[in-house]
């Protein structure tokens, strides 16, 4: 369910009414203060709707026009060599060499130097912009709502949410009545030519930007440095620079799209970066990183904490047929270089799966979580043609150093505080779904496992990863007890077993990688810290021995 209680709380910022502006209380120039401005080079049609109020320093206006009702308060800052249409301007604040500003309230602090023009005509086309979250072909259209995160535009994307849409396509109505344009307190707004019908909110920055057209920057989001954004809401601190576009999108909080990446009809998760990559019709949950000239497109994944490789391309409309194909990754899988995945793809109950390097994969469900997918040195008989082999638990007992790496990263990276976040790994939500994985191993044979998709497991695989997952599930079961006070003495020693086996998990799947460097690069060893010295290992160290201290006591 969507809380639009608290989503209209929060949607207040949008259109304050400003009361208390100074600049209310300006009043009509004399002829004496109209010679003044005339002698500084300001001009005006009709000098009876500019109003400044008695606190204004004339001195500080030099080289304007000024046309329709304008309302000043300026008792510092400047405004020089600018056009004014139709605004209230409340000071102090700086305005320089701009071409024209119109329709627009200017708050104190704010900033606005060298730009063409920026104008507000009517609502942002934000809010009449829809995320197509998971599907091209709109089935699962969500309206924007500036405050909407992840899982609101997930939800109403799916099945369960969809009865919400009407109301959150009224929701959106009564925001499109009520907001108006400005450029809020410390913002700064510089070297842009084109900045349409966009809210501009506390200290963000457009800065050298292609375009603003039809979008809302919330606090401390900014546009720069060739950034094109339409009908977009780019959340708190979040950003937009080097020639990257974003079209009916939101940029969740603190999230970065960037280096010619391109965001289209989607939703970025805070904290997630999309660089040199393009994602179209999307939901992606926090914390993914989505680089290098990768594609997403129709993928529904809340849960994000994902990597997607240079090359990847997780995208619908591999046949011609209609792109109306959809992917659901699982929280913090990782597609490799390369990788090609054909739809429909459900991975959504595979959380942490790698897939390996260049792979094509045929359209499947796969259901089985910490697992690799990878090629096989050699296909048994009577496989398949395009299936690969799925070693289930893989990156628990190969690649756990990763695994509790990318949490202790994630709480690090993490800087959203309007957006809630769960970085933990070990989720109740993800051990149920190794513990239904263990179960599907446990009761098929390897011949005829319908969880792994079109992948083939053998005979050796599935016993250790019946092995591996009961061991996750034990650990964290055990884990609990002591953390609830009912962990007993045997299961203390238990516990402290599972420990030591995590540790040296953890310390083997790094040194193998460590090792391997050694080998291979002559100075690798040499230009590098030793292995116990690294942040990670440290901080891990730690951890284990005082969870091994705790238990011994």
């Amino acid at each position: 369910m969507i809380d639009f209680k608290a989503i209209a709380e929060l949607s207040e910022e949008l259109f304050l009414d400003f009361p208390g502006l100074s600049c209310t209380t300006a009043v009509s120039l004399d002829s004496v203060q109209i010679d003044k401005l005339v002698s500084q080079g300001c001009s005006s049609p009709n000098w009876n709707l500019i109003k400044f109020t008695a606190q204004s320093d004339l001195d500080l206006v030099k080289n304007c026009s000024f046309d329709g009702s304008v309302s000043v308060h300026i008792p510092g800052g400047m405004l020089q060599s600018s056009s004014f249409k139709n605004c209230r301007i409340e000071g102090p604040l700086t305005v320089v060499s701009t071409a024209l500003i119109a329709s627009m309230t200017l708050l104190p602090g704010s900033r606005v130097e060298y730009c063409g023009t920026i104008r507000w005509n009517s609502a942002p086309g934000a809010l009449d912009a829809f995320i197509n979250a998971g599907v091209e072909t709109g089935q699962r259209r969500v309206p924007v709502v500036p405050h909407f995160d992840h899982s609101d535009v997930a939800f109403l994307g799916s099945a369960p949410g969809r009865p919400d849409i009407s109301e959150a396509v009224s929701f959106r109505e009564k925001l499109r009545g009520r907001v108006k344009g400005f450029i809020g307190r410390d913002a700064c707004v510089s070297n842009c030519s084109s900045i349409l019908n966009t809210v501009v909110m506390k200290d963000a920055v457009i800065d050298n930007a292609t375009a603003v057209r039809g979008s809302i920057l919330f606090e401390g989001a900014s546009a720069t440095d060739g950034a094109l954004v339409r009908n977009s809401v780019l959340q708190w601190n979040s950003s937009v620079d080097s020639f990257a576009v974003v079209e009916n999108s939101i940029v969740g909080e603190c999230a970065c799209v960037e280096k010619h990446g391109k965001l289209t009809d989607s939703f970025l998760g805070a904290d997630s970066v999309l660089g040199e990559g393009e994602v179209t019709a999307s939901v992606v949950g926090p914390l993914t990183g989505i680089h290098h000239q990768s594609l997403l497109i129709a993928a529904w994944w809340p849960g994000g904490c994902g990597n997607i490789g240079y090359g990847a391309n997780i995208g619908s409309n591999h046949t011609s047929r209609l792109p109306d194909q959809e992917i659901r990754p699982g929280t913090g899988m990782f597609f490799g270089l390369s990788t090609s995945v054909k739809y429909p793809a459900d991975f959504s109950r595979s959380p942490f799966t790698v897939i390996a390097t260049g792979l094509t994969t045929l359209p499947q469900r796969v259901s089985f979580p910490f697992s690799l997918i990878t090629l096989p040195h050699k296909r048994p008989q009577g496989v398949p043609d395009g299936w690969y082999r799925l070693i289930p638990g893989w990156v628990l007992y190969r690649n756990l150093y990763s695994v509790l790496r990318n949490q202790w990263k994630y709480g690090n990276r993490l800087k959203a505080v309007h957006t809630a976040v769960d970085t933990y790994v070990f989720s109740d939500e993800i051990l149920e779904m190794v513990q239904d994985a263990k179960h599907a191993l446990e009761h098929s044979s390897s011949h005829s496992i319908p969880e792994a998709g079109k992948n083939y497991i053998t005979e050796e695989d599935r016993l250790q990863g019946i092995e591996i997952y009961r061991k996750c599930l034990r650990a964290a079961e055990l884990w609990k007890n002591k953390q609830t006070g009912m962990l007993n003495s045997s299961e203390t020693g238990e516990l402290l077993d599972l420990v030591r086996y995590a540790r040296t998990a953890v310390l083997s799947s790094r040194e193998k990688d460590y090792k391997r460097g050694g080998r291979t690069i002559d100075d690798y060893l040499a230009v590098r810290k030793p292995m116990e010295q690294e942040d990670f290992i440290q901080v891990l160290e730690t951890w284990f021995a005082k969870a091994e201290a705790d238990l011994k006591a």
